[in-house]
């Protein structure tokens, strides 16, 4: 029996158990049999205009007065009226107690985070009559008086998050979540990545954006922020400029996840981009309402739910494409269905609660985006590790495992883009009687001579962070090195000493000819005429070698 699978089954039904014990306090405590009273009323009936009886939800065009009579009250009590609202007045008994007050953003008139009357009471009103006249904001879609009741500050608030507890779960996973992928994106963004591994990353970045924004949202729309903390307009705002980016990051998601970098993609992404901008400026100025901001992030919604169905279209349609992208699509296909039908139903009727469909559609969006988003991020690593891989093939000499000559020139490319450092330093090495070796103690013995040399170039070079070793082919070899005199003079020395002294199982000791050029001799030298000049200095090093030994370069004895 597999004992992984043992100990996962173990460890669910240890888990169980414990969850059964948390559910035995909370089910079978005596506590149930007792209710716990709240300082809240409900107060949403027997409220008539002109003397007829109305019920909420209730309309107006025109301004209106609402009357009751209000229980029993307390000081500490106020009465909530939800209503977006352009003015309201309230009396008890014909005795006028409060009057709104225009609200001004940056010296400019404005009806934003006007959508509750806060009516504080006293004992003194209870069983008197009360009065409130509404002028309700022209909207688009209608504006409506919703609901009414009677609580405490702090009541209210306990009240909302009651009702809204997956709406503040949410709230924080997709906070803290977000948080996470944005940073792990953005660190592996500005690296030096490949376009689609990038892209993928820039789709996680724009992901974990909008699990931030959609939290926002989501928080404002429970209305537990200003609840607690007032600032209504700031948190009026803060809640249409999440709504209004919502689909901007959206498309920015579908657009990095399917490659989607065309000059007609880009031009779309510039005007949804503006139009927020201008409508927040235009809002904030007061040349337009912040209601108009909502109908241009319906707008976005539209042309965001078109471009992105299309995107989806034709990655399923392309029997090429990889099944990531068709499982983004059959995603994106669920998310714009659900978003559709929470619009229509905002349009139908502003305070019909869709927030519920929507939590719905964010999180499967969410959950399968970023699953699929790592997905491919998984698959991209394996690639660009296969990839590295393959180029470490390419720029590796097999038997040395030094750079090869294309590895080589790789790094004096690199160098040749700017002005060559005044200490660089080119090595031309050639090792001495490789023929002989071969033809005599055979290609095993030659294939340990050229390792050798490998090994000792190592010691004496790779302690520098500026240094490149290269096997140029056969039994030639380059070194590149930024070293001023005195260090490659030291480097020069123990790559002798180390060469003299390697033993082999067939080898002992190495001789090679050397040969070596600055840019300190020429600061206007390239590299290929160091290299030039290091090539000639190591043919006469050779050549003095094979005179000073006496032997014959040409034979094989």
């Amino acid at each position: 029996m597999d004992l992984s699978f043992v100990r996962r089954l173990g460890a669910f039904i240890y888990t169980l158990i414990l969850l059964l014990f948390i559910g035995f306090g909370f089910c079978y405590s005596n506590e149930v049999k007792y209710e716990y009273r709240e300082n809240t009323v409900y107060f949403s009936d027997y409220w008539k205009v002109n003397g007829r009886l109305i019920t909420f939800p209730y309309s107006n065009q025109d301004v209106f007065t609402i009357t009751n009579t209000l229980p029993t009250v307390y000081g500490d009590q106020m009465l909530v009226l939800r209503a977006y609202y352009d003015s309201f007045e309230v009396a008890i008994d014909g005795d006028v107690i409060l009057e709104s007050r225009d609200s001004y953003l940056f010296g400019h008139k404005t009806n934003i985070g006007q959508k509750e009357i806060w009516i504080p009471l006293e004992y003194k009103y209870s069983g008197h009559d009360i009065s409130v006249t509404i002028d309700l904001q022209d909207s688009l879609y209608g504006s409506q008086l919703t609901e009414g009741f009677i609580t405490t500050r702090s009541s209210y608030g306990i009240r909302q998050m009651q009702q809204n507890i997956p709406s503040l779960i949410l709230f924080v996973v997709f906070t803290v979540t977000g948080i996470l992928e944005m940073i792990v994106s953005g660190y592996f963004i500005v690296k030096r990545t490949a376009l689609i591994r990038k892209l993928t990353f820039e789709a996680l970045f724009y992901a974990g954006a909008f699990s931030i924004i959609s939290a926002q949202w989501i928080i404002n729309e429970t209305r537990v922020p200003f609840v607690i903390w007032g600032h209504m307009t700031g948190f009026s705002i803060l809640n249409v400029i999440s709504f209004i980016l919502m689909p901007m990051l959206f498309f920015e998601i579908s657009r990095a996840l399917f490659t989607r970098i065309g000059k007609v993609d880009n031009i779309i992404d510039s005007v949804i981009a503006l139009a927020i901008v201008l409508s927040c400026l235009f809002a904030t100025i007061g040349i337009i309402e912040w209601g108009a901001v909502v109908y241009v992030a319906h707008a976005i919604d539209l042309l965001v739910m078109i471009m992105v169905g299309y995107y989806s279209y034709t990655t399923v349609k392309d029997e090429q494409k990889a099944k990531t992208g068709v499982g983004i699509s059959i995603a994106n296909f669920i998310f714009i269905l659900f978003a559709g039908i929470a619009l229509v139903q905002y349009l139908n009727h502003i305070y019909y609660n869709y927030l519920l469909i929507v939590i719905i559609d964010l999180m499967i969006f969410i959950m399968v985006q970023i699953g699929l988003i790592y997905r491919r991020i998984g698959l991209n690593v394996k690639e660009e590790k296969e990839f590295a891989q393959a180029k470490v093939y390419a720029y590796t000499d097999e038997m040395t495992k030094l750079g090869n000559r294309r590895h080589f020139y790789a790094i004096v490319g690199d160098y040749e883009k700017q002005k060559l450092p005044k200490d660089l330093t080119y090595i031309a090495i050639d090792v001495n009687r490789l023929k002989y070796t071969n033809d005599n103690l055979g290609h095993d013995a030659g294939d340990e001579l050229l390792i050798g040399t490998a090994e000792c170039l190592r010691r004496a070079f790779n302690t520098s962070s500026t240094s490149t070793i290269g096997r140029m082919g056969g039994d030639e070899f380059a070194v590149l090195l930024v070293a001023n005199e005195t260090e490659l003079n030291r480097r020069l020395f123990n790559l002798k000493h180390y060469l003299s002294h390697w033993r082999g199982k067939y080898i002992d000791g190495i001789s090679i000819s050397l040969g070596y050029a600055s840019v300190r001799e020429d600061p206007y030298a390239t590299v290929d005429t160091l290299a030039k000049l290091s090539d000639e200095r190591m043919y006469e090093d050779k050549k003095q070698y094979y005179e000073e030994t006496g032997f014959d370069r040409r034979s094989p004895q």
